[in-house]
Formats: structure tokens, sequence, C-alpha cells
């Protein structure tokens, strides 16, 4: 790869041609090779035309080396991250996660925590994580939204938090690290990918976990080779007043076929079961409404608030075909206590 020729060496070329008449002269007074001068020689004439005079430049300045890479540098270093960005992407993309037994296990798809709201139900989140780390093959995904992270115009709610950011990030490190649940994976939120939040949330959370960009899709493999496809967004593209699974219910008409279709994000909570005739597959809808139970804006505007569903979990049988394969239940201790018996049965 050939560097840049700089203009003092340009200037330098010219003005030994004049002084000795000849290239050969010039390159043998510069004591470098006829063909690296003839390049020179090009360059210079390509970029003054005109030639120089002591008139318009009677100095020379030292030829200076430049503290930037060259075009030809960029793009090397440019194509070398491309490849490490897709490799890392392409892995991703449906990444098997495997289960070392065929026992059931269960999928709690945990619902934005927002750990340092006032409005978070600590009680229930409490409990719930009692139940995650008690029960034997119940697994975590953590749908996003960890923390209010406010930023911009939004830190003026701060003013009206009783829990200072820093008591926020040490809450959510002990979600993320210093508690036992099993987590399979961590989505990022829209509050979470706001600052330095998504930095912070890699750093704390255990490195084998996954921590995926609003998005993960991934498959639990079984010894018996029975594959269940997972694709779990904060939350999916479409809305409507109607139909609270209008967003995962379209990412199984048009997406990339799964078993489960799981979200978050608008704290309200629903699923369903139905099978696509089309494409041939059986397919679980499920949003889970987190643990904002008290939510200042959505009583301004009217918005109800339920009851149920903060984490909703598929509990998965590697034994079993048909729609019996996943069982979806919107209450944590339900689950835990059916995985635990159908676990017993095996």
């Amino acid at each position: 790869m050939s560097k840049r020729i700089t203009d003092a060496t340009c200037i330098k070329a010219l003005r030994a041609y004049e002084k000795h008449g000849s290239q050969n002269k010039a390159a043998k007074a510069l004591q470098v090779a006829r063909s690296t001068f003839d390049h020179w020689y090009r360059q210079a004439k390509e970029r003054f035309p005109d030639g120089i005079s002591d008139k318009d430049n009677g100095i020379v300045f030292p030829e200076l080396p430049s503290s930037e890479l060259s075009a030809e540098e960029l793009i090397k270093q440019a194509c070398a991250r491309f490849e490490t960005h897709k490799a890392a992407r392409d892995a991703r993309r449906w990444m098997e996660i495997k289960i070392k037994t065929n026992k059931p296990i269960g999928i709690c798809f945990m619902g934005d925590p927002h750990v340092d709201n006032a409005g978070c139900n600590w009680p229930l989140l409490n409990r719930d994580i009692a139940i995650l780390e008690q029960t034997e093959g119940l697994y975590a995904v953590n749908i996003g939204d960890l923390t209010d992270n406010w930023i911009g115009r939004l830190m003026r709610l701060y003013a009206d938090q009783e829990m200072s950011k820093k008591q926020a990030w040490k809450l959510a490190k002990y979600l993320l690290k210093d508690c036992k649940i099993k987590w399979l994976c961590h989505i990022l939120g829209n509050h979470d990918l706001w600052g330095d939040a998504a930095y912070l949330i890699k750093a704390n959370a255990h490195p084998m976990v996954p921590v995926e960009d609003w998005q993960s899709r991934f498959q639990i493999v079984f010894p018996n080779d029975v594959r269940t496809r997972v694709f779990v967004a904060h939350d999916f593209p479409g809305t409507s007043i109607w139909n609270k699974l209008h967003g995962p219910q379209r990412a199984s008409m048009i997406g990339e076929e799964a078993e489960i279709y799981a979200c978050g994000h608008k704290h309200e909570w629903a699923h369903a079961t139905s099978e696509n005739p089309q494409r041939n597959f059986i397919y679980h809808l499920i949003r889970a409404r987190g643990y904002k139970f008290i939510d200042q804006h959505a009583d301004q505007l009217g918005y109800g608030s339920q009851k149920h569903g903060a984490s909703i979990v598929a509990i998965i049988d590697p034994l079993v075909d048909g729609p019996g394969r996943v069982t979806v239940l919107p209450d944590l201790k339900q689950a835990a206590e059916f995985l635990n018996w159908k676990r017993s049965q095996k």
C-alpha cells in the first residue's frame, strides 16, 4: 500500500528538478531511487501544474508525517470491523441454549421491573425473585426497562422520586448479578438504551448471559433434539386498542417462525395460543405487564391498572407433541408449582 505523497515532498521534487535539470540527477541529489523520484515528480506535476516560484512560496516546510490514517488504511479497518460485527450478529440469530435434561423447564418472561420507581411492586417482585431462585428448572428472561433511567427533560422526574440514581443501580446490580435468578437473556428496553445504561447493564450481567438490543431470537435445545424457538422483544411493531397482542400476533404472521413470541413495554398483560395452518406451526403469544403497578402518567390519562400478569411463564415439555408442549401461565407461583409437579412425573 503506497503512502500519500505530501505537498512538501512534491515541492522538494520540483525544486530538485529545476536545480539539476533532469530527473536522474535530481534523484541522485535527493538520494532516492529513480522510480521513487519519478512517482514524486508525477504527483508534483498533477498538484502544481503551473509550477512553483519563490515569490509564491519563499520557504520550504519540513516533511511532516500525518497523524491520520490514509483512506486505504481506514477502508482496511472498516472491512475488519464489518466482518466482526456481522459474525457477532449472525451468532446471536437463533442461537442455541442447550438444556442438559429432557425434563420440563419453565421460562419466566419478567415484565418491566422499573426497580427504582415508587410504583414498583417490590413486595410482589421480592416474592417472584424468591420463586425464581428456589425453583429447579425455572429460568428467566428480562424483558427490559430495568430502571427508570430518566434523561433530558425527563430528569426533572428525579425531583419527585424517593430513590436516587445511585440506589437504582445498586438494585439493578442485585437483580442482574447478586441474586440467584437463572437468567437466559437480558433485553434492553427504551429506558435501558438511554445514556450509558446499556453499558452498565452489560457490565453487571453475568458474562455468559446475552444482553440484546431490544430483541433476541434463540432456541432451547433439549438432549432429545427437540427445539423450541423463542422470539422475545421489548415490544413488537404494531398496535391496536382492541388487541393487546397485536404486535406479537403480527410477528407470528409475517415474521420468522417461532413457538413463543414474548414482549412487555406497555404495562399490560395477555396471552394466547393458536395455530398457523398456512405455515404449519403452533404459536404462543405473551405480553407481560411488569411491576410498575402505580403509574402517575397512566392515571392522568385515564388508563386502568391491571392487577396480574407482572411476569408470565411458558413451561416447555420436550416429551410432548402438539399444543401441550408449551403451557403458558400468568401467575408465577402457580407456574412454579405446576413445573415442580411435571418434573416429578418424569
